[in-house]
């Protein structure tokens, strides 16, 4: 019988953070962002437009015409080895609005195999790939909408799993500064998972965030709401035995779901500085990752995050750094560009 050592599927295991209540375990890939706006906000911003291509994937009710021609290339180094590659394009067809593509890839590395007396038979390699493709429509100057249709694919040793899924997105803004957006993800079906089971509904999920950006001062600060759909998104023993009560008289317990602290597991907050339209400075703070991954006696920074981007001529640059865990953080990079900005001198 043939294993894989402990250490690496508890590793596995830990990434998969997302992996979770109200996620979908095979595809858990696709809840990581593509956009380093997105890692610097600590979440998949759904109410905070940008000009990014890559944050697309976050909403697709964010494409609109400003995105025409536009490239975006991104690179996140997760954890330990694991790495993640993405790249987008987007390009305005006449009758039918923008359309863009995106590839994400994520490799996992190369792993040892051995049997059950620890004897060498060689190495594996494990990857997961997402292929995507985004029609937006622009309703009014306040109101836009789109549909992401894409492939997942997931292979994990000598296992794979198959699907294909919907993302469907709303965006509103004011004159006042105030938006607000909702996603619908995940909308799909698994053709096959891990186990060889064949045609099982995915789980999708809800989010809804807001965003101010002030007009008399160079600030944005976001709240998101994520998975509207399940309230209770607790995931581990501790969190359970946290809130039983035992019934005096019968002995039995039960648990308490109506918490803070489950609500604090939906809500992300996003602070945006922005002095310039060359540069802005944003951080967030995603309450589920620091209440689920943090150590008890050293929580440290985990579930913050910071970000920044600069434009240099053509290009946007974009660096992200996100805390998951003591032993290191997620860094996220990004450049895009538009080729527009190529033909037209005033982009100097």
């Amino acid at each position: 019988m043939i294993r894989v050592s402990l250490f690496v599927y508890f590793m596995l295991q830990c990434i998969g953070t997302f992996a979770q209540v109200g996620s979908n375990s095979n595809f858990y890939f696709s809840e990581m962002p593509v956009s380093p706006i997105a890692t610097g906000l600590g979440v998949s911003a759904v109410g905070a437009y940008d000009t990014d291509l890559n944050q697309v994937v976050s909403n697709p009710a964010f494409i609109d015409s400003t995105l025409d021609q536009s490239i975006a290339l991104s690179y996140q180094n997760y954890l330990s080895d694991i790495n993640q590659v993405s790249l987008s394009y987007g390009q305005l067809v006449d009758g039918v609005g923008l359309v863009s593509g995106y590839l994400r890839y994520l490799d996992y590395g190369t792993f040892q195999e051995t049997d059950e007396f620890g004897q060498e038979l060689g190495e594996f390699s494990s990857s997961d790939y997402e292929l995507g493709i985004t029609l937006g429509k622009t309703y009014s100057d306040k109101i836009s909408y789109g549909v992401t249709v894409k492939q997942l694919f997931s292979n994990l040793y000598k296992q794979f799993a198959y699907g294909i899924a919907a993302d469907i997105g709303g965006y509103y803004s004011t004159e006042k500064g105030l938006s607000f957006g909702v996603t619908l993800d995940n909308v799909g079906m698994r053709m096959v998972d891990y186990s060889g089971t064949s045609f099982s509904w995915m789980k999708p999920s809800v989010n809804l965030g807001i965003s101010k950006k002030f007009s008399k001062a160079p600030l944005q600060i976001g709240l998101q709401y994520n998975n509207i759909e399940t309230w209770d998104l607790a995931v581990n023993d501790i969190d359970q035995a946290n809130n039983l009560t035992v019934d005096q008289l019968t002995g039995e317990s039960s648990r308490r779901t109506f918490t803070f602290d489950n609500l604090a597991r939906h809500l992300n907050i996003s602070v945006a500085f922005i002095p310039s339209k060359k540069i802005n400075i944003f951080g967030g703070f995603n309450a589920r990752r620091r209440l689920e991954l943090a150590a008890n006696q050293r929580p440290a920074l985990i579930g913050f995050s910071l970000g920044t981007q600069i434009r240099v001529s053509r290009f946007n640059f974009q660096y992200a750094l996100s805390s998951y865990h003591l032993n290191g953080a997620v860094n996220h990079l990004g450049i895009t560009t538009n080729l527009h900005d190529w033909y037209s001198k005033k982009a100097l």
